[in-house]
Order: structure tokens, then sequence, then C-alpha cells
């Protein structure tokens, strides 16, 4: 984790930005988060954890910023909001089990349990929640986001904001589009080529209404 006295913000203020105030106690960096912040258009005032809730306009210059937001659609957005010279750092809960060639970018998150093996690029604003598991060769772009407990064998490619829900298990060598959405518990055995929302065993593109 980037070294520095500023101030931390957690951009959400939902149950996710809650979480990300745990793994940053866990740091021992909770004296350094100063606030949440919300876009204008839908804050309101209120403390969040005895922590107050202010809107984006409001955000320090001076900020390390961590986007608390589970979408990865949302997320993509706020950082778009932004100021281009937005510091964010990336946070690693203590307990996570890490190999030395594992190349993490900017603003990512990971959290408590995960296990990353080796020669694997995460390439910025991840968000691998709860004892996700990422097997070696893989690389993940910008904005992807795994739920709880989820399993990426070797040698996968996750495109852009491409999310995968709590229980999701991918095979060895599978590629998965940018924005597609794989469900909870489902089993993606072959590659899914296009943005949409998967699910089942195996993950089959869902009908749209």
């Amino acid at each position: 984790m980037t070294a520095s006295a500023k101030p931390i913000a957690i951009a959400g203020a939902g149950g996710f930005a809650r979480e990300v105030l745990w793994l940053l106690e866990e740091l021992g960096l909770a004296g350094r988060v100063a606030m949440f912040c919300e876009s204008d258009d839908i804050w309101r005032a209120r403390d969040v954890a005895d922590i107050p809730v202010l809107p984006i306009s409001r955000l320090p210059h001076d900020a390390h910023v961590v986007i608390g937001i589970g979408n990865p659609a949302a997320r993509r957005d706020l950082v778009a909001q932004l100021p281009a010279d937005t510091h964010y750092p990336t946070f690693v809960h203590p307990n996570v089990r890490m190999g030395r060639r594992v190349e993490i970018g900017a603003g990512s998150v990971i959290c408590a349990g995960s296990i990353l093996t080796c020669d694997i690029v995460l390439a910025g604003h991840a968000q691998l929640n709860l004892a996700t598991t990422v097997g070696h060769d893989c690389r993940l772009e910008r904005f992807v986001t795994t739920g709880p407990a989820v399993n990426i064998s070797g040698k996968c490619v996750l495109g852009e904001a491409a999310y995968l829900g709590t229980n999701a298990c991918v095979r060895e060598g599978i590629n998965i589009a940018s924005g597609a959405t794989v469900g909870m518990g489902a089993v993606v055995v072959r590659d899914l080529p296009a943005a949409g929302v998967y699910a089942g065993n195996p993950a089959r593109a869902l009908q749209k209404p």
C-alpha cells in the first residue's frame, strides 16, 4: 500500500463501503479515514459508522480515495467524474496470500481470505471480495469485480468491468468479455464472448425479457 499521512475518503456509503472501512481498520488506518462521499445528486447528510458522509464536490484535493462501490460500471463512472490527478491507493487485507509475481494496479481492493498465486495482473480498480482465489497467469482488466468465494482457475482473462457473483467458478483458460456478469454459483466452462448476464452450470447467457 502507498504510505502517506494523507486523509482517506471512501467513495460510496453502502455495505461494501463499510466493509472497506473494516479492511482499513485491519490495516491500522482507521484514524486516517476522514469521510465517506457520494455523488452530489444522491447525497444526503448523515453519518455512517460515526463518519460523516459528504458530497463528492467537497472531497479534499489531497485526499486518497478508495472506491467502496461493488458495481463495476458504477465504480468506473465515479472514477470518470473525479479529477484526473486523484490518488487511488491499493489496499490488501493483511491475511491475503499472494505470490511475489503478482502485479496490482492502482485503486484495487483485495479482501480478507483471498489467494493470488503467481504471474497474475490486476490492471487497476479491481475488487476481489472475501475468499476469492485467482490462479496462475490470469489477467483481470480494470474494474473487474468478484463476489465472495469466487474461484478463477489459471490462464483466464477477464475483460474490463466483468463481474463474477458469489461462489462462481471459472475453468482454466477461459476468456470473459468486458461487461459480462456471471451469476451466483455459475460454472464457467467455455468462453463468454459478449457482454450480458450468464448463469447456471454450465453458465449460459440469459434471454432478455
